[in-house]
Parts: structure tokens; C-alpha cells; sequence
């Protein structure tokens, strides 16, 4: 672990949250534009509504499950791991209520699937870059 030496440190748990973020709306982006349901007249908006689920299941649920680390207790396990068992939890239950707002009466299983290892993909690289940085930076 690190000691906190720099005023910065106290804005890392911030950073790691909008990267989450940013990851999520670009797996959204992709998978809309594989899929063709990316809206043409407005993508952003189209991406911003499939998220708002998961955005908000994810700034509940990563803190408590220590997804979200400050820096001083920063670890390889800590900033990839325990994000990576926070999706476990938030993607299924972002689709559920995705599916309640939505008025569906099913998920199918493929699409819960795809959900999940996807999402762990887009999480996974970014958090990956935060380990290979911070390491770098703190050699």
C-alpha cells in the first residue's frame, strides 16, 4: 500500500468512478452500434438512457463493496478484482431494472451473458491501464 503524499490522492476514488463510468457508456456505444440500435438522430442520448440503470446501480453498490478504493488503500486486487465482482452484482440487476422501466417481461439469458463478460472486458482494460499507471508512476 501507498501513503497519501500527494493533495491529488484525495481526488483518485473521483477518477476511478468516471473511468468506471466511461467505461460502461463506451461498452453501451459498442454494443448498441454492433447491435443497429444506436439512435441516428441522437446517440448520446440514446447511450445516456441505456446507462442511467447501471450508473446508478453502480454508484450505490461499488463503494460498498470496496470497488471504489481511496488511493491510500489502493492494490492490484482492490482497483481490478473487487470491480470486477461489483459487476457480478450491479449488470444483473441493472438489466432487471432496466427491464421493469421498460416494461419487459423477460431477459434472455445470452443477452444477460453477454452483459456480464462484456462489461467485465470494458472494466477489466480500463482498470488494468489505472494498475499499469499507478505502478509505473509510483516506481
Amino acid at each position: 500500500m501507498i501513503t497519501q503524499t500527494h493533495a491529488g490522492h484525495k481526488w483518485a476514488r473521483l477518477a476511478l468512478l468516471i473511468g468506471d463510468l466511461a467505461a460502461l457508456i463506451l461498452f453501451i456505444y459498442v454494443g448498441q452500434r454492433d447491435h443497429g440500435t444506436i439512435s441516428s438522430a441522437n446517440p448520446i442520448k440514446g447511450v445516456l438512457l441505456a446507462l442511467w440503470e447501471f450508473a446508478l446501480l453502480w454508484v450505490a453498490i461499488a463503494p460498498f463493496l470496496e470497488a471504489l478504493p481511496p488511493f491510500k488503500k489502493w492494490t492490484a486486487r482492490s482497483l481490478i478484482i473487487r470491480p470486477l465482482l461489483a459487476w457480478l452484482i450491479v449488470a444483473p440487476l441493472g438489466l432487471l431494472l432496466r427491464a421493469l422501466v421498460l416494461a419487459r417481461l423477460n431477459i434472455p439469458t445470452l443477452f444477460l451473458a453477454a452483459t456480464l463478460g462484456f462489461g467485465l472486458v470494458f472494466l477489466f482494460v480500463w482498470r488494468l491501464l489505472v494498475v499499469l499507471i499507478w505502478k509505473a508512476a509510483t516506481r
